[in-house]
């Protein structure tokens, strides 16, 4: 499990044929802000309104790690977006919104976009890429774009939090949202099904918004009928930075027990109660199978600086296939963030060597057995002077999830 075997097997990756895909639900515009130390001591953004963002901002950029503050007075939201709107650029966003384009972009042959309170110019970039987009009414396309700030950075700038690894990130800021960016009427929805039959995958978000029971009851029953529209769907929930614990249980007791796949990062694994929490690759797995007890999940991609995990029921997969849908997720996304060029990460092979350590062997290098679950790591590829941060989360676990035949 050396540098030239994972080499050898990146230089065989290529993208499969793959089936349409359903996407939903969280669609915006992002403005995209570089952080530089001048961007750091403009007039203004150390005091009043301001002085909790640029806190937030700060110990995002001492850890190094993607976070994002959802701010729930609209006013005062309002405040910052002026304050901003003449710095950086515009570009889609959203998890859905970017996932859509993405696989677009891939070779997905047909991408349907659920997205009940997209805006009138993000509507507009999804239908010029020929993404589907049923369900629309006229009055719908009138909606304003609601627009979140995402501040990219990279390391040096401010002192480094002890233990913290260095590379570039980004810290997002967006409105607190309503459920009624996730959630569908019922009778809109069953007349949908009919469209949505020829999907295979279905890759869902913005369960962040969610505010109570009864609102995440309705979204694992919404989960649910959206599973019905074809026997074959397979459906992943791509998490976020949520700390607040209403939304953790109901993501816990209602939205990951209604779907069959779940992604997230190494920070959003640590939020999530009741699994425990580690920072070694070996333990994070260990909480990756304590959430698939919990949940009932099959398939959970984790997505760390230098190497991905994956555990998949062995009832569900075929492991060298799921090893190499990540392979080929590495390279697109290692693509997608620019760059002057690539290499493998040393810190990856050591965590494949360390999980080795700790799990049986499996049918192939970088593939392990824990009871009912295949266990998968390889070290990825880090892309040197990277032009991109945003999205890259969403571009890898769509591709990840997309390519594998599970």
């Amino acid at each position: 499990m050396d540098e030239e075997y994972w080499a050898e097997e990146y230089r065989k990756v290529s993208i499969p044929a793959l089936n349409p895909t359903l996407v939903g639900f969280n669609v915006n515009l992002d403005r995209i802000i570089p952080v530089n130390p001048e961007l750091l001591d403009m007039p203004g953004f150390g005091s009043g309104d301001l002085f909790e963002l640029r806190s937030r901002l700060i110990h995002s950029m001492e850890h190094c790690t993607a976070e994002e503050w959802f701010v729930s007075d609209h006013d005062r939201y309002d405040r910052f977006i002026q304050f901003f709107s003449h710095t950086g650029s515009l570009a889609p966003g959203g998890q859905a919104g970017i996932a859509a384009l993405h696989l677009k972009t891939l070779g997905v042959p047909e991408v349907t976009c659920l997205a009940p309170e997209i805006g009138t110019e993000a509507e507009k970039i999804l239908a010029r890429q020929g993404i589907r987009m049923p369900g629309r009414k006229p009055e719908d396309t009138a909606k304003p774009d609601t627009i979140h700030l995402v501040f990219e950075y990279r390391p040096g700038m401010v002192p480094l939090a002890v233990g913290a690894t260095p590379r570039n990130n980004r810290f997002i800021v967006s409105p607190k949202k309503t459920a009624n960016s996730t959630l569908m009427d019922e009778e809109s929805l069953r007349l949908l099904l009919p469209e949505l039959s020829s999907c295979t995958r279905a890759f869902l978000s913005g369960y962040q918004y969610l505010r109570d029971e009864a609102e995440f009851v309705r979204a694992a029953r919404q989960i649910r009928a959206l599973k019905s529209a074809n026997n074959a769907m397979r459906v992943h929930i791509e998490c976020v930075s949520a700390t607040d614990a209403p939304i953790l249980r109901g993501l816990m007791h209602h939205i990951l027990p209604a779907a069959d796949s779940a992604g997230m990062n190494e920070h959003e694994l640590s939020q999530i109660p009741g699994i425990g929490s580690s920072s070694s690759p070996a333990g994070m797995v260990q909480c990756m199978l304590n959430l698939a007890k919990e949940t009932g999940l099959s398939r959970i991609h984790l997505h760390t600086f230098g190497y991905y995990l994956l555990i998949i029921r062995k009832d569900r997969a075929v492991p060298a296939l799921s090893q190499a849908a990540l392979l080929c997720a590495a390279q697109v996304v290692a693509k997608a963030a620019g760059g002057t060029g690539t290499g493998l990460s040393a810190q990856g092979i050591a965590a494949v060597h360390e999980i080795a350590g700790s799990f049986a062997p499996g049918p192939l290098p970088g593939i392990f057995s824990a009871k009912d679950f295949h266990v998968l790591a390889v070290p990825t590829l880090i892309a040197q002077g990277i032009q991109r941060t945003v999205g890259l989360g969403d571009i890898l676990s769509s591709t990840a999830f997309v390519a594998d035949h599970c």
